[in-house]
């Protein structure tokens, strides 16, 4: 599996036996050629900030549309927070519910805290892909020290009383700490129960 960051849609060429895709680099440089048996396209999103009048209001933006918020979510004008899709992170729905309640926290004068590691992230393609925690390269930077387990899913059903879910309930059991977590799955977005 590869990944690759373009700033608009690849040309693939379907003719073949395999597709064949031409990705311009999203920093610059030149065209590159990829073969795949999959190419998925992700389109991506921008925060709905133009028209509002939030310039007029003195509310700061960002070079990408998005509101300037400190590490309390306030902006630039007192008594003005702004959250989820308008500001910089992942635009989630249980992201921005989890930023919300931080700020009714704070304006109540309370903490306000939200952990952005325990946040998960989904694509909602079939298989699904979902993750949670920091990444591999992320833990590296960090200085952190893991261990990666892989626990291959051989069936797309509940684990309950099927024959892997003794032994994934005995893997998880001897992990002193679960720092991250990524599915591939027909239902990986769907919670355990």
């Amino acid at each position: 599996m590869r990944s690759s960051s373009a700033p608009r849609s690849p040309r693939v060429d379907t003719s073949g036996k395999t597709l064949s895709a031409t990705v311009e680099p999203a920093a610059g440089g030149a065209a590159e050629k990829l073969e795949a048996d999959v190419v998925l396209v992700c389109i991506g999103r921008v925060p709905y900030t133009e028209g509002l009048g939030l310039k007029e209001a003195g509310v700061a933006l960002d070079n990408r549309g998005r509101v300037q918020i400190d590490p309390h979510f306030a902006t630039t004008v007192k008594g003005v927070y702004a959250i989820g899709d308008v500001v910089a992170g992942p635009m989630l729905a249980h992201k921005a519910e989890d930023e919300g309640v931080a700020v009714a926290e704070i304006i109540a004068g309370q903490a306000g805290h939200v952990n952005y590691d325990v946040i998960p992230g989904v694509v909602y393609t079939t298989p699904e892909v979902s993750s949670v925690g920091k990444t591999e390269e992320e833990l590296k930077q960090a200085g952190v020290a893991y261990t990666v387990r892989q626990i291959p899913v051989h069936r797309q059903r509940p684990l309950q009383g099927q024959p892997d879910h003794g032994r994934l309930c005995e893997e998880f059991s001897q992990m002193r700490r679960l720092i991250a977590c990524s599915a591939c799955t027909l239902s990986a977005a769907k919670p355990a129960k």
